[in-house]
């Protein structure tokens, strides 16, 4: 019987499901270390979060196909599941809901600059003359155009914005404006009021918004960074706040994690920090699960497309 790995606290439901509708698979819970390294040797399908080391992979020599339930693998060793063969889908799809409410719920607060009220509500201050803003009219610029790109994309423009972004293989969208590719990404930073980073984490995008794109930017725009932390020159970031070329930020990711208490981002008057949050829903294992399935149903026939399959060469 072919045995499968979860290598995280699947609640009981769900694990049920899936005993249920794939019978002819083993499916082993194994949220700590022991019992992970006591079934890998076995295992042919591993499904993970956020764990997939070298080690692991070197404990499995029959490990065949691994169903990450993140949407981003820049954790993963990809070289190493490349040069195996192993096959890799994602979790794309998960947080597409949370994340795009987040990305709204960031620039609305940005707009109303609910930050610099809460600070004077806890200081016991009435100040009426805290700037007022509205999101409607306003342009937002999207770096990645992916699920949750679109969706953001989608619901920005109900709330009556302009929207822009980049996607790799530009095309139109629904939505969206004006589609770029990589190379034009000043543009976006040149246009847009509030720049929301979705860009994965690969060799190619290391700290790829620096100084250069943080200049283009209007002194009234803000950044909402939600991708990778790795994807930004974090210096440059807290460099264009404290000198207000920029007017303010919501961050969710980090180039170390957990952030540093001696990061300057802790004592920006213009920056929201939440940490590493905005995935993050009720909703989502049982989202995950219908990925799972899906995956598992084509994986177990040998014919069909899984989702997310990963291009284990571009690292997403």
């Amino acid at each position: 019987m072919t045995l499968a790995i979860l290598n995280f606290d699947l609640p009981d439901p769900l694990l049920a499901r899936l005993r249920q509708r794939f019978p002819q698979l083993a499916i082993e819970r194994c949220p700590d270390k022991d019992s992970l390294f006591e079934h890998l040797p076995r295992a042919e399908i591993l499904m993970t979060f956020m764990q997939c080391s070298p080690k692991m992979l070197d404990a499995a020599p029959g490990l065949k196909w691994i169903q990450a339930i993140s949407a981003g693998v820049d954790f993963m060793p990809l070289d190493e599941i490349r040069r195996r063969g192993i096959l890799l889908t994602s979790g794309r799809g998960t947080s597409i809901i949370q994340m795009a409410e987040y990305a709204i719920a960031a620039m609305i607060n940005l707009a109303r600059n609910f930050h610099l009220i809460f600070r004077n509500q806890v200081q016991g201050k009435w100040e009426r003359q805290v700037p007022q803003q509205e999101i409607y009219g306003a342009t937002v610029g999207i770096l990645g155009l992916g699920a949750i790109g679109a969706e953001i994309a989608r619901r920005s423009a109900v709330m009556g914005m302009r929207v822009i972004g980049v996607r790799r293989a530009p095309a139109p969208m629904e939505g969206v404006a004006e589609v770029l590719g990589p190379e034009r990404m000043a543009e976006v930073f040149q246009q847009s009021d509030y720049i929301v980073n979705l860009l994965p984490a690969t060799p190619a995008t290391q700290k790829i918004i620096d100084r250069k794109y943080f200049d283009l930017m209007k002194p009234t725009a803000c950044f909402i960074n939600m991708g990778r932390g790795a994807t930004v020159n974090e210096a440059d970031l807290i460099a264009a706040l404290q000198q207000k070329k920029i007017r303010g930020l919501v961050s969710d990711v980090y180039a170390v994690e957990p952030l540093p208490a001696d990061s300057p981002l802790w004592t920006l008057e213009n920056a929201i920090l939440t940490p590493h949050v905005c995935g993050a829903s009720p909703q989502y294992m049982a989202r995950a699960v219908e990925i799972i399935e899906h995956n598992v149903k084509v994986y177990l026939a040998g014919q069909g497309e899984m989702i997310n399959r990963v291009d284990l060469a571009a690292g997403y």
